[in-house]
């Protein structure tokens, strides 16, 4: 509760004769003195403020306020009041500035200072009692801002002092990444808020996801003498394994803009093919044995000096059933097998390579998988394994075996232009 104002002083002199003579005796004066609102009535020869305090013992601290001031001169039924003023410090969105009130809460402290604090956040509560030595009090007042963001745009009435505050206030999903644009530029979320601004919200989020696919087996070839030359035979079938790789997405504003290995790990090892190769001679076929040494195909053909690599009827050791699995892939296509060495030579698989086959080579697939490639000029199309690594020739994805482009093109082109899909 405020105390009022300065409370006027009367004075008055009295002289009184002794024996009907000329001489005047001084009277004390009768003062009432009002500290901190308890009133004492004193009897003094003081003749200031000041003076008739000290004689009191009342101590008069700094942010008292005293009525009237310590320098007037007191007179009998003089009236002196020492009034309590405590300070605060009143912070209105950012900016302070120090109270003195003769008022005992927060809201004395208010009170003072010609302010508009409709819809304002304060803290402490107006109701809070002031300290004696200083109390610090919050003001924010409201305002009205535009929030646009992926999700449009919206405008709110808010009690925030910062942009940061405003953006926990109004967005129910915030988070520290989250940045915030005045006029396409960043602004530190830590800027005072501006009335009626337009605050564009820039949301930063990472989520983690897991991808399982297959690992493919590897083939391992052993010699056996219980199989004739030429034949083979799986002694133990391969499995494929499993590898899970982790990622974590980083989306800005939905949109994934960056994606980050965190581990891989193989959930299930593949189990290797073993695949036995008979060594053992077979029996010569006397009425097609010569004593010349030659020999003659059914058809009494000698097959002495035939190409060794000439084709079979049945050059595909792949599967061609199967349907498409997974987007579409377009690309330049090569071929090699013929005439440069490599039929007959090690693949990346650990199998021999056979340039009749339907195979091909692929830089990252995994060994093992089949694909559909077709070629785009005709609509050809057929199924090979990859079975081995590359090509590294600038602008091709696909080297396929001599066989697989001849079945689907004209190997005297080079190259020419595939798309490809896996086949599940």
């Amino acid at each position: 509760m405020k105390t009022k104002g300065w409370i006027a002083a009367a004075a008055a002199a009295c002289v009184v004769a002794v024996g009907g003579g000329g001489t005047a005796y001084a009277m004390q004066n009768e003062i009432t003195v009002y500290h901190y609102g308890t009133p004492s009535t004193v009897r003094t020869y003081s003749t200031t403020v000041e003076d008739l305090l000290k004689a009191q013992g009342i101590e008069v601290h700094k942010n008292d306020l005293v009525i009237p001031d310590l320098g007037t001169t007191v007179d009998d039924g003089t009236e002196i009041q020492v009034i309590q003023r405590r300070p605060a410090t009143v912070t209105v969105d950012g900016t302070a500035e120090e109270v003195l009130t003769t008022g005992t809460t927060v809201q004395d402290a208010l009170d003072e200072l010609d302010l508009d604090l409709e819809g304002a956040a304060i803290t402490p509560d107006v109701s809070t009692e002031l300290a004696a030595d200083g109390t610090d009090v919050e003001v924010t007042t409201s305002k009205t801002i535009t929030i646009k963001g992926q999700r449009g745009q919206d405008t709110f009435t808010v009690n925030a002092a910062t942009v940061g505050e405003a953006m926990k206030k109004v967005l129910g999903d915030y988070q520290d990444a989250d940045k915030a644009l005045l006029n396409g530029k960043e602004i530190d979320k830590s800027s005072a808020i501006e009335d009626g601004a337009t605050y564009q919200i820039v949301r930063t989020r990472q989520k983690e996801r897991t991808e399982t696919e297959e690992v493919a087996f590897t083939t391992e070839t052993k010699k056996s003498d219980s199989l004739f030359t030429g034949e083979t035979k799986v002694e133990t079938k391969g499995v494929k394994g499993e590898k899970t790789t982790t990622l974590r997405d980083t989306l800005v504003d939905g949109k994934v803009t960056e994606t980050e290995t965190l581990s891989e790990k193989v959930t299930k090892e593949p189990v290797t093919e073993v695949v036995l190769e008979g060594t053992k001679e077979k029996p010569k076929n006397r009425e097609e044995t010569r004593s010349n040494g030659s020999s003659k195909n059914r058809d009494g053909e000698s097959s002495r000096g035939a190409d060794r690599e000439s084709p079979k009827r049945s050059t595909s050791s792949t599967d061609q059933s199967g349907s498409g699995v997974g987007a579409t892939q377009t690309c330049k296509a090569s071929h090699y097998g013929q005439g440069d060495g490599t039929h007959g030579g090690p693949t990346a698989s650990g199998e021999r390579f056979n340039k009749h086959a339907m195979t091909a080579a692929h830089k990252s697939l995994p060994l093992g998988t089949r694909i559909r490639v077709t070629n785009n000029n005709t609509g050809q199309s057929v199924v090979v394994r990859i079975n081995d690594r590359g090509p590294y020739v600038g602008g091709r994805c696909l080297d396929l075996s001599y066989g697989a482009f001849s079945a689907i093109g004209n190997p005297g082109s080079g190259v020419m232009t595939v798309s490809w899909q896996r086949v599940g």
